[in-house]
């Protein structure tokens, strides 16, 4: 009963009203609410009020610590600080387990009324960087093929196999609200939940590698947009946040292009991340990035990077290096 969480995310989502508020009530806790997301207002919660756990995308962290007075907050009562909905770098985890003594993650969807894998809640670092961690025996995970055409669920795939990730159990939703068709692609005839993210189990817990509608795949390769976003994102001095998306090439049937979100008062160039992605593998280099001016990264309304206003702006910057002979090369 001495908890209090600060619910700073929309209602609407599965975050803020049944991870963040209702299990909080569940167990006689109190729910700090602010009816919108505002970094220097979350914080000032935070003190105000002495909440014990935060739980936020990692975009609103970002959002946080990016203030020029952060270090004048209070966050003393904080105990727990927990993230989820995005694939993150080691440098933030890090950067969590400065905020609160003890840190944890799992997966999470709607569909699937919020967390369905946890790591443990814990100080240890490597822990929770390790993997998205472990499902529950009354909503149990698989990693499958695609579903069969009679809509029946693929064959489960043995650990270390690349696959979609799937439940079944009494977490998985009833169905898209009049889309039978949509239902039917997300949910088994047989009853597996197809969550739409790929990824592998070995001994540590559940590897996400990305969302599979994502995915991009120039010249027959397969690119998850988080590894080529971590990568850059390891420009901490320099890189804000990074968003990768797929765009139509002539040649390639699909190129990188980066969009690559500068942290305030530092110089970074083209030429700086051309050089910095030699340690990717070939096919993941990005043909074309976009230099973001810092806090301009597009984000949609639960603080995500919002892939399909950057897809819209590489479409846009692809018809202008087209119109220069500049790409399809």
């Amino acid at each position: 009963e001495n908890t209090r969480f600060l619910v700073n995310v929309p209602p609407s989502h599965v975050a803020g009203q049944s991870e963040g508020m209702m299990t909080t009530f569940f167990y006689g806790g109190a729910v700090v609410l602010l009816e919108v997301f505002d970094a220097a207002r979350s914080l000032k919660a935070v003190g105000d009020h002495s909440v014990t756990i935060i739980g936020q995308l990692p975009a609103m962290f970002n959002l946080e610590w990016r203030l020029s007075d952060y270090a004048s907050y209070d966050l003393s009562s904080l105990h727990t600080a927990v993230y989820g909905g995005q694939q993150v770098s080691r440098q933030f985890i890090e950067r969590l387990a400065g905020m609160a003594p003890k840190i944890g993650t799992g997966l999470g969807l709607t569909e699937a009324s919020g967390f369905c894998t946890y790591t443990p809640v814990t100080a240890d670092i490597e822990a929770v960087s390790a993997s998205l961690g472990y499902d529950m025996p009354l909503y149990p995970m698989s990693i499958r093929g695609p579903m069969r055409e009679d809509g029946s669920a693929g064959e489960e795939l043995p650990d270390g196999e690349l696959g979609e990730v799937c439940f079944s159990g009494p977490q998985t939703f009833a169905g898209y609200l009049n889309d039978p068709v949509a239902t039917a692609k997300a949910i088994s005839s047989d009853g597996y939940l197809y969550t739409g993210d790929l990824g592998y189990v070995d001994a540590q817990g559940l590897h996400f590698l990305g969302r599979a509608k994502l995915v991009i795949k120039p010249a027959g390769n397969q690119i998850f947009p988080g590894d080529v976003e971590s990568h850059f994102c390891a420009l901490q001095e320099k890189v804000a946040d990074c968003g990768v998306v797929g765009a139509e090439h002539a040649l390639l049937s699909e190129a990188v292009v980066a969009f690559v979100e500068k942290k305030p008062n530092v110089e970074l160039t083209v030429e700086e991340l051309r050089k910095h992605a030699r340690g990717l593998t070939s096919y993941m280099r990005p043909l074309h990035y976009v230099l973001v001016e810092p806090g301009q990264m597009p984000l949609n309304r639960v603080a995500k990077v919002d892939y399909l206003v950057l897809r819209e702006r590489a479409a846009q910057e692809i018809a202008a290096l087209r119109e220069k002979g500049r790409w399809d090369r």
